[in-house]
């Protein structure tokens, strides 16, 4: 699949993996050009950009070209860039997509602690102090 067959706006996702790890990003494709360059909404992650120029990255880029239908583009560099003060990613590949699969990680939206496990992990440990206390009695 070449870059101008990139349907616009479409939903995208970006893998990146280093040392046997990997994280998975969603963005917004908002325009392609010269058959190699793909346009991309900024990922962020708790208010902030996602940097995705530190070297010995592996980055992948998977967009859904309809329902259920992936195609995805390997070994491709990510830069962020500002016009008219606005952030974007240009994302620029010199191989053609391949039809693919959906991939099955979730996408990362936030480092931070869910609110309601938090909760419920510090009243296991209150009735867990609470318990042991009753026991001690």
């Amino acid at each position: 699949m070449n870059v101008d067959d990139i349907p616009v706006p479409a939903m995208a996702a970006i893998r990146v993996s280093k040392d046997g790890k990997s994280a998975l990003f969603e963005t917004t494709i908002i325009q392609t050009t010269d058959n190699k360059y793909i346009y991309a909404m900024p990922v962020r992650v708790d208010e902030k950009l996602v940097n995705f120029e530190a070297k010995g990255l592996h980055k992948e880029l998977k967009i859904e070209f309809a329902p259920f239908e992936f195609y995805v583009w390997k070994n491709i560099s990510i830069i962020r860039f500002v016009e008219d003060g606005k952030s974007y990613l240009r994302i620029r590949t010199t191989t053609p997509g391949t039809k693919a699969m959906a991939w099955s990680d979730k996408p990362v939206t936030t480092q931070k602690k869910k609110r309601a496990a938090l909760i419920k992990e510090q009243a296991l440990e209150a009735a867990e102090s609470a318990r042991a206390e009753g026991e001690a009695k």
